[in-house]
């Protein structure tokens, strides 16, 4: 269901060796995680993180099916948590760690959380129960301002005004509760010629907004650093500008406090790639080594 991008790459950067440990800051079907494994036997450790429940009892299982459960320790943590939970379990001499953000395939196609515009669900779009407001709040109660505001700082759409609009007057007949009713009045008013739907940055503006992604990375980055050995490495998958914008401005301020920044250039999918996971296209690496 999950196929990991760059996922040679990463595992080239962080060189992982017999009985080293590293931290999985966002497990999902943790295919990052059992590469790791491969390479860190017969005794090196993964404190990995997934913040979804439903997916963090899925994690439980497989690791258990796997016979792992003595080399990877599962927590239904935010990564923004990353210092508490490395404290409360005790777990040291970190060589890595790592961040594919966004979400995995299995939220768009499993979850029934309203993520995917291709489907019919209820506006949910929280990775964990716990958050208090959904997509359907917003989309139903927010203000004019308040909608424009989420979708440009959010997700870029540069057509925040003309689809906050349309939301307001349809939603005064109807109240909008699915991402395909949200989806099909955004292609109303937002033509494009490229491949990607139209309602592409307005779903991952809610997303990023409800699930507070921006201040969890910004936190989970500084936190990641201050508890690697000397000589690990932080590396970085994001899928966006606005998650790209802020690895590159929390590495400078890492470089000053001894950082090493490793790709001078970041690192993107080859063609090859791209063709075989068309949802690799946006996709960039950036990594950092902590001395």
């Amino acid at each position: 269901m999950h196929k990991p991008v760059l996922l040679k790459e990463i595992i080239e950067i962080l060189s992982p060796k017999e009985n080293e440990n590293f931290i999985d800051a966002t497990f999902g079907l943790g295919s990052v995680s059992f590469e790791i494994l491969k390479y860190t036997h017969p005794s090196g450790k993964i404190l990995a993180f997934e913040w979804d429940p439903e997916l963090y009892n899925l994690g439980v299982k497989t690791i258990k099916k796997i016979k792992m459960e003595k080399r990877i320790k599962l927590v239904n943590q935010n990564f923004k948590n990353l210092k508490k939970v490395v404290k409360e379990e005790g777990f040291s001499q970190i060589k890595g760690v790592v961040f594919d953000l966004g979400i995995s395939n299995w939220h768009y196609q499993e979850s029934k959380r309203g993520f995917s515009f291709k489907n019919d669900e209820f506006l949910d779009m929280r990775i964990n129960p716990n958050i208090k407001i959904t997509a359907f709040e917003i989309i139903n109660y927010f203000s004019y301002k308040e909608l424009v505001e989420i979708f440009k700082n959010y997700g870029e759409e540069k057509e925040a005004e003309k689809i906050a609009q349309i939301i307001i007057d349809r939603r005064k007949n109807k109240r909008i509760e699915t991402s395909k009713q949200l989806s099909e009045i955004i292609a109303q008013v937002k033509k494009t010629r490229r491949k990607i739907h139209p309602a592409t940055l307005v779903f991952m503006a809610l997303r990023s907004f409800i699930n507070d992604e921006l201040g969890n990375l910004e936190k989970g980055l500084k936190e990641a650093y201050d508890v690697l050995d000397n000589g690990g490495k932080i590396v970085v998958l994001s899928f966006n500008g606005l998650e790209d914008k802020i690895i590159k401005n929390v590495f400078k301020l890492l470089k000053k406090q001894s950082g090493r920044i490793i790709t001078k250039r970041v690192i993107k999918p080859t063609v090859e790639e791209i063709k075989k996971n068309p949802k690799a296209r946006s996709a960039k690496l950036r990594a950092i080594e902590k001395n």
